[in-house]
């Protein structure tokens, strides 16, 4: 946060536009993950980000100093929950495609079941 006090516009006029264009193509390769056929593929980016988050919420228990624990354990719970917005946001996706491909398939069994149905009730 310090480092984006200290720039000049010119930098932040840089940096934005690249940020919102990485986080728009990561979206857009977890909407596509989650597109697959195979439902783990678009579990990567989540799990990635819940294993990064965790890692990094835990690690001021590893290098605070002994007795500095007072109150650490709420400060990496909270830590932890933050870190892990971005792991909901990408199970946003993941969800939605998920439902998406359930209800296409369901519809295809429907289209095929309908014709078979239809010549054997025509039959009787």
């Amino acid at each position: 946060m310090q480092a984006l006090l200290n720039m000049s516009t010119n930098q932040m006029v840089i940096i934005l536009p690249s940020a919102l264009v990485a986080m728009y193509l990561i979206i857009s390769l977890q909407k596509y993950l989650s597109g697959l056929r195979s439902r783990y593929p678009g579990l990567l980016i989540p799990v990635v980000c819940f294993v990064a988050a965790t890692i990094l919420a835990i690690r001021p228990l590893f290098v605070s100093a002994p007795g500095q624990y007072e109150g650490l354990g709420l400060f990496c719970l909270r830590m932890w929950l933050t870190f892990n917005i971005p792991t909901i946001v990408f199970m946003f996706p993941y969800f939605s495609q998920r439902r998406r491909l359930k209800a296409s398939r369901l519809q295809q069994e429907q289209m095929r079941n309908s014709p078979e149905e239809a010549s054997s009730g025509a039959a009787h």
